[in-house]
Formats: C-alpha cells, sequence, structure tokens
C-alpha cells in the first residue's frame, strides 16, 4: 500500500499539495475565491477542472487541451468520473464522515482520502492497489478537487 500526504495551506485556502516520502508529488490550486476552476501541477502532468453551470457539480477533466474525462456528481454525494478511455471511478463519502472511498468499476476500493485526526487542513491518501502513475495522479487530484467541493 502507497501513501500520499495532503496539506492544505490553512483552513480559508484554495491551495493544496500532495507529497510522499520524496518530497512534494503535486499541488491543486483553485483560480481565485469564487471560481470552482482549478489547475493540478506535477512534473508528469498539468491538468485542468472546469466546472460547469452554477448548481451542478458537472466537471469537465483536461489534459492540455484535450477533454481526458468527465465527472458528474448525484444528488446522494457520489461522483462518477469517466475518463475517455473509457474507464469509470466512483468517489463515495459517508454521513458524518470526512473520508472518501475511490472505487473502480467493480467496486473495489483504490483509494481512501482521509482527513488528520485533530485538522481539517491535512490528511493523507492510502492507495491500495497498484495504479499506472499518471492515472494515479489523475484520480489523486479529481478526488483532492471534490473533497475540496464538498467541504
Amino acid at each position: 500500500m502507497e501513501l500520499l500526504r495532503w496539506k492544505q495551506e490553512n483552513a480559508a485556502s484554495r491551495r493544496y499539495s500532495v507529497s510522499d516520502d520524496n518530497g512534494l508529488v503535486g499541488e491543486l490550486a483553485f483560480r481565485g475565491w469564487t471560481s470552482n476552476d482549478a489547475d493540478f501541477s506535477s512534473q508528469r502532468i498539468n491538468l485542468y477542472f472546469q466546472r460547469q453551470g452554477w448548481l451542478e457539480q458537472d466537471v469537465t477533466i483536461r489534459f492540455k487541451d484535450e477533454v481526458i474525462g468527465m465527472s458528474k456528481t448525484s444528488g446522494f454525494g457520489q461522483t462518477r468520473t469517466t475518463l475517455v478511455t473509457g474507464e469509470q471511478f466512483t468517489f463515495k463519502g459517508r454521513a458524518l464522515d470526512s473520508s472518501r472511498d475511490l472505487l473502480d468499476e467493480a467496486g473495489n476500493s483504490l483509494m481512501r482520502f482521509e482527513q488528520g485526526n485533530f485538522s481539517i487542513t491535512s490528511g493523507h491518501i492510502s492507495i491500495t492497489r497498484d495504479i499506472p502513475e499518471l492515472t494515479k495522479l489523475l484520480l489523486v487530484a479529481t478526488g483532492l478537487y471534490f473533497k475540496h467541493l464538498g467541504q
């Protein structure tokens, strides 16, 4: 199992960093105080998240200028992300629990996003299975993005 740590600059910040034992893995930054659009940057990949509509949580995920995925949130707090490759992933939370699980199409857990015990500005991401590096970065970025929207 791989463990990543995420940290928000402070409780009001809209910037997150992700690290492992070797240092910084990537950063997620929202574009301004009122925007729900965000950029994720790492040494391997740069992604852009663009939310459409005002009340909806439909999000387009882009790499460079190409759409590589779409995410749609249901009224039950589940978010389904579909990549252009056809792969689907579900982010799922539970009532009164700040953690979120990322499941594959078969319902098997791939990642778990958790907050620290005494902190809302830091936590960790447990990666339970071997995932290709770029897919892992995409899923980590998407999970942090929706974690922030869910606060």
